[in-house]
Order: C-alpha cells, then sequence, then structure tokens
C-alpha cells in the first residue's frame, strides 16, 4: 500500500539542518504540510523559506526534545495549527562526549541519551494520540548504523542509538494494533553541520563510504510510503554487520585498527 504523502500532516525534529532539513523539504515537495522543530529559530525561519515554495500549510516549533514542557508545547501547536498528525519523524541528535573517565563524561553520556533517545520517547509518546486518531499513520526513527556496529571513539552516541534501535524494533509489534507503522531508518557515514565526516572524507578507502542527505531522505519518505519497517542508508552498509555476527575477533580486530589510526590522525593533527 503506497501511503501518499500531499496533504498530509509531517512533523520533523531537528530540521534546522542536515537529515531533518532535507527531509522537511522532500516532503514539502512532496505535498506535505511540514511543522519543522528544532532549537534555533534562525535556522529554522531559513528552512521555512527554503519551503515557501512548495507551497503553504507550513510551520515552525522552536523547541528541545530533551525537555517534556518542550514536547507539551509542540504537541499544542499541532492540535491548534492542523487539528491531526499522520507522520512523526524523530531525527534530533547530536554527539558531543568526553571520555568517562573525565569530569563531565557522565554528564555528556545523560545529555546525548536525552536528546537522541529520549528525546524520540518524548515525542512520539506525547504525539502518539494525534497519530492515533489519523491511522493509518507512520513514526520514523532516525537511528544511525552506530547503533548496530559499537564504534570505541563514541560510546555515548551509540549507547543512545543502539537503544534507539531496540526501542523502535519492539515498538513496531506494539503499535501495530493501533496501526501506527513505525520504521528504522539508519545513516552510515553520511557528512553533515554536526557530523563533518572530515577524517572519512580524507581516507583513500572509507571516503567511497560516505552518503549524503539526500539519499537518507529519499529512505525516510520511502519507509514512510511504503511502511517499511527498516532502510540503511547507503543500502551497502548491511553487509557491514556481517562480521560483528559471523566473525566476531575479526570484528574487534578492525575496531581496534580504526581507533588506532584515529588516535594517530589525532596525534599529528595536534603536533602540526
Amino acid at each position: 500500500m503506497l501511503m501518499e504523502l500531499s496533504g498530509k500532516v509531517c512533523v520533523v525534529t531537528g530540521a534546522s539542518s542536515g537529515i531533518g532539513r532535507q527531509t522537511a523539504l522532500d516532503l514539502g515537495r512532496a505535498g506535505a504540510r511540514v511543522c519543522v522543530v528544532a532549537r534555533r529559530e534562525d535556522r529554522l525561519r531559513d528552512v521555512m523559506e527554503a519551503m515557501s515554495e512548495t507551497g503553504d500549510g507550513h510551520s515552525l516549533v522552536v523547541a528541545d526534545v530533551a525537555k517534556k514542557g518542550d514536547v507539551r508545547a509542540l504537541k499544542r501547536h499541532i492540535e491548534e495549527t492542523y487539528g491531526r498528525l499522520d507522520v512523526l519523524i524523530n531525527n534530533a541528535g547530536f554527539s558531543n562526549e568526553r571520555p568517562l573517565w573525565e569530569r563531565g563524561g557522565v554528564g555528556d553520556l545523560e545529555k546525548t541519551m536525552k536528546t537522541n533517545f529520549f528525546g524520540a520517547v518524548y515525542c512520539t509518546a506525547e504525539l502518539l494520540p494525534l497519530l492515533t486518531a489519523a491511522t493509518p499513520s507512520s513514526v520514523v526513527n532516525v537511528a544511525s548504523i552506530a547503533g548496530r556496529l559499537a564504534f570505541g571513539g563514541a560510546p555515548a552516541y551509540c549507547a543512545s542509538k543502539f537503544a534507539l534501535v531496540g526501542w523502535s524494533e519492539a515498538m513496531t509489534f506494539q503499535l501495530r494494533s493501533k496501526d501506527v507503522h513505525v520504521s528504522l531508518v539508519e545513516p552510515g557515514l553520511i557528512p553533515t553541520e554536526g557530523f563533518p565526516q572530515t577524517d572519512a572524507l580524507a581516507d583513500p578507502i572509507l571516503r567511497y563510504a560516505v552518503g549524503n542527505v539526500e539519499q537518507v531522505s529519499d529512505a525516510i519518505l520511502d519507509a514512510i510510503q511504503h511502511r517499511k519497517p527498516e532502510r540503511v542508508v547507503p543500502r551497502f552498509y548491511y553487509l557491514f554487520q556481517l562480521p560483528r555476527i559471523l566473525a566476531p575477533p575479526l570484528y574487534r580486530l578492525a575496531q581496534e585498527k580504526l581507533l588506532a589510526a584515529k588516535a594517530s590522525r589525532a596525534l599529528n593533527s595536534g603536533s602540526s
């Protein structure tokens, strides 16, 4: 069953840049009415201006999804502005962490979990009555390949994405009876403002594994329209999970090599 996006009301969190911005623009071009959500009002207004060519009915809400009060205000806005909600895209996320042994390391982990995982939980829980009233409806949780493969240099980010992956898969079964479809989109190396992927782009091999925000947006819209449970972007990243399952020692060795290379680059950069 193909879900038509024209006229649908969609909420996109983390919409001020990167994947969220591109997805909001593509939804607008498909005829949807889009509410863009993020913390930076000036950036949201830029998105709104870019969306103006796609028609009327778009709106913005300045909110931090890690704050329940902001999420409740988002729900009120959707109720008052649209009276319904067809699609929720939980895309807000960031990575900024210190090692666990440093002062503030635990706090960084808590902040990361609060936005990347609990932000999706808060938005889904608060907006669920609107979604169930507009079925068939969709929730798309934008996780990461780091929610399947643990990267040693970013344990807090990995923890938040592993949590989001597990929760999304479980919620798929819980919400199925309500005709609310839950999709999981897992990007790989995608250059964005928050994740420039400088090292990957400079690597002679890894640069061929780098995708773009347009590919992720296409996957999100595909997941909504065809009610797909999971999309990995780029698609060949599915294969990266095989060593962890079939050859764990090889997987751990590759992790150690990647961390050593990253540490070496950081050392050379600091001494230059």
